[in-house]
């Protein structure tokens, strides 16, 4: 079994290259792709569109913050409730 570096496993492959023929484009091709070109300029999105998607990511970041916050201070107060208030069947040896 023949033992090849990798170098010699890549030029290998590389001479495929070699072997392949240049071909003339079309010349209305050069027009079609500046045509795509132009087409993508004018497909900008308004400030305005913009604005108003950011305003709308604030708002609703916004509002998660607070009921996160309204969700720790209402599961602290259960907690209060529920395990710092003595047992009513607690004995008691006085």
């Amino acid at each position: 079994m023949e033992n090849k570096s990798s170098k010699y496993v890549m030029e290998d492959q590389l001479q495929i290259l070699e072997k392949i023929q240049s071909v003339e484009a079309p010349a209305e091709l050069y027009g079609k792709v500046l045509g795509k070109i132009q087409e993508q300029k004018r497909d900008i999105v308004s400030s305005k569109w913009i604005f108003a998607a950011a305003a709308i990511i604030v708002m609703l970041i916004s509002l998660n913050v607070k009921i996160i916050q309204n969700a720790k201070y209402s599961s602290r107060s259960d907690f209060d409730t529920l395990f710092m208030m003595k047992s009513q069947n607690a004995f008691s040896y006085d």
